[in-house]
């Protein structure tokens, strides 16, 4: 090696070197927007797995700015809290809404800002207050979500078939083919004695079964239908006799009081008769008797 190389030089122009790359390639990946951005704040309470800091955040498709913190709001809904910084020029309005959307297939996610058509007012945020933008369940949290569902539903049906499957399997047992084969045989005798009885059956009985029902129902539906006029006919029979037997009631009361009216001097007569017959008797029982003297005759 010669001799004369300065190997001090050597290292400093080649840390020279180094510097002045890394300022180029900090110079070539600087974002002169960086200073124009202004903070937002949106929440999510799914998980945000895949989502890293200083990932993109477009509107429409438009990159527009970066995530620039992740942290875990302490409230009991468990919420996400994402601090973007976005371009002061990037229409971001009172009905724009946040999405969390997959980047290729890398599985690394980044937020998607929307706003629906009712065109709001623009929103005003500083650094000091930053204004937040309201979010909303990504497709694939609806499409994991309906996974979970059919899911469940698929384990349900597999339970019910598990459950048939079982039944199919108790009914492929030699006992119960035997007791199946049974019933069925049972089944087809019944049949055969009921079509043999139905055989039995003469017609004709039935005929006049059917024809002395018929001439009783006739029968029963004209006295139905006489049945009004006989109680009318007996309801006026019974007031006349009902008033006949009250004038009777009536003249026996008053023939009554005019007899007892009539009694009373009779009555009156034959107390005092019988009054009299009593003070008789007792003098005709004792006669013309001398009476005893008494103790100073």
């Amino acid at each position: 090696m010669n001799p004369r190389i300065n190997y001090t030089l050597v290292g400093a122009f080649v840390v020279v070197l180094i510097l002045a790359g890394l300022g180029i390639a900090s110079w070539m990946t600087h974002e002169s927007r960086s200073t124009d951005r202004l903070p937002y704040v949106t929440y999510f309470y799914d998980s945000v797995s895949g989502l890293n800091e200083r990932a993109q955040v477009k509107y429409r498709g438009v990159p527009i700015g970066y995530v620039d913190k992740i942290s875990l709001v302490n409230d009991p809904n468990e919420r996400v809290e994402l601090r973007l910084m976005l371009d002061a020029n990037a229409p971001i309005r009172s009905d724009t809404f946040s999405t969390l959307q997959h980047q290729g297939v890398t599985g690394l996610l980044f937020v998607e800002l929307q706003s629906s058509n009712s065109r709001g007012t623009r929103l005003v945020t500083s650094r000091d207050n930053p204004a937040e933008i309201p979010s909303r369940a990504s497709r694939l949290v609806q499409f994991t979500d309906s996974l979970d569902e059919l899911s469940d539903k698929l384990g349900s049906l597999l339970q019910s078939f598990n459950r048939v499957s079982d039944q199919l399997e108790m009914m492929t047992n030699p006992e119960m083919r035997e007791q199946i084969l049974g019933l069925m045989q049972a089944s087809q005798q019944l049949a055969t004695t009921a079509e043999q009885r139905l055989q039995e059956v003469n017609p004709k009985t039935y005929e006049k079964l059917a024809t002395t029902l018929e001439e009783l129902t006739y029968e029963l539906t004209l006295r139905a239908r006489q049945l009004p006029d006989q109680l009318d006919s007996l309801e006026k029979g019974l007031s006349r006799q009902l008033e006949t037997l009250q004038l009777q009631l009536q003249h026996l009361s008053e023939d009554t009081s005019t007899s007892a009216r009539q009694l009373a001097p009779t009555l009156q007569q034959a107390e005092r008769l019988l009054e009299q017959l009593r003070l008789e008797s007792g003098s005709w029982l004792r006669g013309n008797q001398i009476q005893p003297r008494g103790p100073g005759e």
